[in-house]
């Protein structure tokens, strides 16, 4: 298992008079804390991906905390089915429709082997990872698939490794991506993120469970805006919009993130601008709401009106995003000071388990969970499960980001 290996080391130049003196014993405790810190940063992936998030969900949430374990720009995971053919994906940040079609027009499995394997041949090839050396030559800064559809959304260098089946037939493409003046990735980053790949797999395998239905985060995380004119055309929207709207209605792929925004694509937004245009003067404020794997989605509408002596009107429409509630749960728990055993304990407190149910849950004794208990009650100067859930819902309507 990777999570048992003995993780490589990064040997350093001690001075000749301590060197001798310590003998191999320094080498082994650098070791150990590599060991120890990878460790750590794999159990964070471990616990999400068994926390019974649809796939979505946990794609979204996998994303963002792999940027407090390998730090990045934007992240991406590209689903694939079994042959190796791209079928929907989740890029963080705005979906632009037209560098995406240019990209799935021009550059997929196409002119991208100008510089590098075709993104089938990666999926399906025999190597896991993918390094940050493989692009790193002039030759690919002057590329088209560089100056074309990279530079533009600043991205410079990435590391990638492929997600597969128990069966070995692959599920996806985890990418992450840096910018222009970013450090480079190092051997060590490409590694830690090849053993992260089976927890991976295994968070996009396990379904959903009871635990996350129906249930989300009071504060949304993301916010956008679509402003449609009388005529039913998006005259107007906010960066982050396009990419909500794709989502609330299903997915993205390479044909729903290439197309311009109508309100044709989008039935919500249809709905609102019907029932806009067939009540006009009497039209009110409204607000309709879509639930699926990502997520709640909120859109509320309103009309905006000119100055008279300017006119015009238009639907202005605000859509808001609120994540599962176990997700944002999760990122207030890792924002406390806790071992990942402890803040997994915190969860399942707060879900309502017994500590005989948790330590059920995680394979233990009831007073190895007990002394966990007192720990965590010590740590966080809380003496009930009241406390500790009120202390974690404050984190959360807070809205800190600890993982970021």
């Amino acid at each position: 298992m990777a999570l048992l290996s003995r993780a490589p080391c990064t040997f350093v130049d001690l001075p000749s008079t301590i060197a001798p003196s310590l003998g191999g014993k320094w080498i082994d405790a650098l070791c150990d804390l590599r060991t120890v810190k990878h460790t750590a940063k794999i159990s964070q992936i471990r616990t999400l991906a068994s926390a019974g998030l649809p796939s979505e969900g946990f794609i979204a949430a996998l994303l963002e905390v792999l940027h407090n374990i390998i730090p990045s720009d934007r992240n991406l995971f590209d689903w694939t089915d079994s042959e190796g053919r791209l079928t929907r994906y989740f890029f963080e940040g705005p979906v632009d429709h037209a560098i995406a079609k240019h990209y799935f027009e021009e550059f997929h499995n196409r002119r991208e082997l100008e510089v590098m394997p075709s993104f089938k041949d990666t999926v399906t090839g025999k190597a896991s990872v993918m390094g940050a050396a493989q692009l790193d030559s002039p030759e690919f800064c002057r590329s088209a698939l560089y100056n074309e559809i990279w530079r533009p959304q600043r991205l410079r260098t990435r590391i990638e490794t492929i997600v597969h089946r128990p069966d070995g037939s692959p599920l996806g493409s985890l990418v992450l991506y840096r910018g222009p003046g970013d450090p480079k990735f190092t051997p060590s980053e490409e590694r830690l993120l090849q053993q992260l790949a089976p927890y991976v797999a295994r968070g996009l395998t396990t379904g959903k469970t009871s635990q996350c239905d129906d249930r989300f985060a009071s504060i949304p995380t993301t916010r956008a805006i679509v402003c449609l004119d009388s005529r039913g055309e998006v005259a107007q929207l906010s960066a982050d919009a396009h990419r909500l709207l794709l989502l609330a209605h299903g997915d993205v792929t390479p044909e729903s993130a290439s197309k311009v925004p109508t309100i044709v694509g989008f039935p919500v937004l249809s709905t609102l601008w019907h029932q806009w245009h067939g009540q006009r003067d009497g039209f009110r404020d409204t607000s309709l709401q879509v639930k699926n794997a990502w997520g709640l989605f909120v859109f509320e509408g309103c009309v905006l009106r000119a100055p008279v002596t300017q006119g015009g009107v238009c639907l202005h429409i605000s859509v808001s995003h609120r994540e599962f509630d176990l997700v944002a749960a999760r990122r207030a728990v890792d924002s406390f000071e806790l071992t990942p055993v402890q803040k997994e304990v915190c969860l399942l407190l707060q879900a309502g388990l017994s500590k005989t149910g948790i330590a059920a849950r995680l394979g233990v004794a009831p007073a190895t969970v007990v002394d966990h208990v007192r720990k965590i009650y010590s740590k966080l100067d809380v003496h009930s499960t009241l406390e500790l859930t009120n202390q974690i819902n404050d984190r959360k309507q807070r809205g800190e980001k600890a993982s970021r």
